[in-house]
């Protein structure tokens, strides 16, 4: 009996492992709430390219709060719509610039918060910017629409970082 003990307590171990695991978390939102957040950053590109602030306020929540990447802090959709209106009045006149944005991922919080990200990038680059990077948001389910509550997006700087894969030369 001594030596089944061993036995059947490593038995009982391995088959109660399985139970004692964490399980994959289950999807929060639906497919059609998800695919509605994944929408958001294409109508952002195309609010962004036609330099629609008023379409642009209409994808980020009465409440949306942020800091940007300057330590600026925006609070609410009409600091928002007017910082972008200021973006666009910092472009050379007559520049249209194109945007593409696409979602990486939607992770949720809970059935009516999620945080979303993915990549942007704008054609041609405003000099000295550069064309590309990433955002993530924060968004939120109000009524039935999705709206984002803060959102940062982040530029692409290794164009502008020296190569230091490639050996000096004297």
């Amino acid at each position: 009996m001594r030596n089944r003990l061993p036995t059947l307590l490593a038995a009982l171990a391995v088959f109660m492992l399985p139970s004692c695991s964490p399980s994959a978390p289950a999807a929060i939102g639906s497919a059609s709430d998800e695919q509605a957040i994944r929408e958001i950053a294409g109508k952002y590109a195309a609010a962004y390219a036609a330099k629609d602030t008023a379409a642009l306020g209409a994808l980020v929540a009465d409440d949306y709060e942020t800091v940007e990447a300057t330590g600026a802090h925006t609070q609410g959709r009409a600091a928002f719509t007017a910082m972008a209106a200021k973006d666009f009045a910092m472009m050379p006149a007559g520049m249209s610039m194109g945007m593409t944005a696409s979602t990486t991922y939607v992770r949720w919080i809970d059935a009516n918060h999620a945080v979303a990200g993915g990549t942007w990038e704008t054609s041609p680059a405003m000099p000295p910017m550069p064309s590309k990077g990433s955002w993530t948001a924060v968004v939120v389910k109000q009524g039935d629409s999705w709206k984002m509550l803060s959102a940062l997006g982040a530029a692409d700087m290794s164009a502008m970082m020296p190569d230091t894969t490639k050996p000096k030369t004297p």
